[in-house]
């Protein structure tokens, strides 16, 4: 079994080809709308903020998937090799809860809410001494009226 995971785990760490093949299609791409960039343009230069977003955007789309292969990391998961690379531990209690990649409770948070129950806890506590004498007394005050009578 963990022979298995360990091969699971070497292989979601394994940069992925394929993410280079998009880069190259995408550069390719890029080049050719430089290329005819007077097809695009137009002969008066009314295309030109156009040609500008999609040069731009094929390129960095480009740089993008080159660091995706770069940092294998980043691209699997991409590709959903997450649940590969999270290490699920022992299930002890985490200080912080996790939705999606964002925090959503901090340790602070976690701390706050200890310290409030431990106060109601207390305040509980003492309630119940206060009930367990008041009680003591009304019982010892029915005692006294038996016997006076």
């Amino acid at each position: 079994m963990k022979k298995e995971e360990n091969e699971l785990q070497a292989d979601a760490l394994k940069p992925r080809i394929g993410f280079l093949v998009v880069a190259g299609v995408l550069c390719a791409g890029a080049v050719a709308v430089y290329m005819f960039e007077d097809m695009l343009v137009g002969t008066r230069g009314e295309g030109s903020v156009a040609f500008a977003f999609v040069l731009g955007f094929l390129v960095l789309s480009a740089m993008v998937f080159i660091l995706f292969y770069r940092v294998p990391r980043l691209g699997n998961r991409l590709l959903g090799f997450d649940s590969v690379l999270t290490k699920e531990g022992k299930s002890e209690k985490s200080s912080m809860s996790y939705t999606g990649s964002f925090h959503v409770e901090t340790g602070l948070a976690e701390k706050r809410m200890n310290t409030q129950r431990k106060i109601a806890r207390h305040s509980r506590r003492h309630y119940a001494e206060v009930t367990r004498q008041m009680n003591t007394g009304k019982t010892d005050d029915k005692d006294q009226k038996t016997d006076k009578e």
